[in-house]
């Protein structure tokens, strides 16, 4: 049977529609969709532009922070410091030889002088005496007398010394003071129990003579200072009375006697230095003197006071166990800004195992 063709018209259509609906089953991305399956097409996001600018501040609520140098803020320091205990063992070795009895006679004589100063200076003190005899029949060390030990109780102290230091004549001639010194500190020798713990120690030579021990004063000021033990050398010294450097000298009224002339004492000058110990002349007017210096060098009570950071001057007060202290260049304290420490002069000392309070404002320039 024959089909009479479309209308042209109608055609037209037909064709129009079939191309509409194969533009709506195509998937762009993927190819032709498959029957069933729809696909919608998404268009790319659009950014919108973005303008970054400064923070903005508002300063109207800021507090402005204002530094000061510490330094010159007012602040008072305190330095607190402890007075020594005011004890020493003494250890006197008197030549014995029959040149020395003048000598001998006006040591005792003065004794007393020395005595008083320490008593002034409330020190506790134990003194014995030996001899430089370091012979068979010597003294070899041991302490002389039927009182030993003469302390701040014993009676009459300077009659005690006096009996000590009394020798028959003699006329040895071999000085051996720094032996004997060794021998009599010797923790095992001749004097146990003379030395006192934490006590500080002494020796004291009185000769007309240098020493003629076999050693040298290296050996024997490293032997003296070790009596004490490490880190306590400074408790240690020694001192002497004997004849002056270069030439010796000769003792008053004596000068026209043979064998009177006091050697110079070379070894004995150097071992009071090597120990910080006093040398005095044999040969001077009488003891006292001699005997006062060294007893106020063998003074243990500290007189002055260092101050750790320099002070206001006008701020300073003092107080001694808590009792204050005015100052007095007399009798008081005063401010020595050369060593910037408190020293307290005249006849007031601190007393032993007293608290030294130091109060003041520190210096801001």
């Amino acid at each position: 049977m024959l089909r009479r063709p479309p209308h042209p018209a109608l055609a037209a259509l037909l064709a129009a529609a079939a191309a509409a609906i194969s533009l709506a089953s195509c998937d762009k991305a993927a190819g032709p969709v498959l029957p069933g399956e729809m696909h919608a097409e998404v268009a790319p996001p659009t950014l919108a532009p973005v303008t970054v600018v400064p923070p903005s501040i508002d300063r109207s609520v800021v507090t402005r922070v204002r530094l000061r140098d510490p330094t010159a803020l007012a602040a008072t320091q305190v330095d607190l410091h402890r007075q020594s205990d005011g004890v020493i063992d003494i250890l006197w070795i008197v030549d014995t030889t029959g040149s020395m009895a003048n000598q001998r006679t006006s040591l005792a004589d003065n004794f007393n002088h020395f005595i008083d100063t320490l008593t002034r200076l409330s020190t506790d003190f134990r003194i014995g005496v030996t001899s430089t005899d370091m012979s068979r029949s010597g003294e070899r060390g041991a302490l002389r007398g039927q009182v030993k030990i003469i302390d701040n109780d014993t009676p009459d102290p300077q009659r005690v010394f006096r009996t000590n230091t009394t020798f028959p004549e003699s006329r040895k001639r071999w000085m051996q003071s720094l032996r004997a010194m060794e021998a009599a500190l010797d923790p095992s020798g001749p004097n146990p129990g003379f030395l006192r713990q934490g006590a500080a120690l002494a020796v004291i030579v009185v000769s007309d003579a240098d020493d003629e021990s076999e050693g040298g004063t290296a050996y024997y000021s490293r032997r003296l200072r070790s009596m004490k033990g490490p880190g306590y050398e400074n408790l240690v010294s020694f001192s002497a009375i004997a004849g002056t450097l270069p030439d010796g000298c000769w003792p008053p009224g004596e000068e026209t006697y043979f064998g009177s002339k006091a050697g110079a004492a070379f070894r004995l000058s150097d071992m009071a230095r090597r120990t910080g110990g006093v040398f005095a002349s044999i040969c001077d007017e009488g003891f006292e003197n001699s005997l006062i210096r060294i007893a106020q060098a063998l003074n243990t009570l500290k007189r002055i006071f260092p101050l750790t950071l320099k002070p206001d001057p006008a701020t300073l007060s003092v107080l001694v166990d808590g009792v204050p202290v005015a100052p007095d260049a007399i009798n008081g304290w005063e401010y020595r800004a050369e060593i910037n420490s408190v020293a307290f002069s005249g006849d007031y000392v601190p007393a032993p195992g007293s608290f030294v309070q130091i109060f003041y404002a520190i210096d801001r320039e």
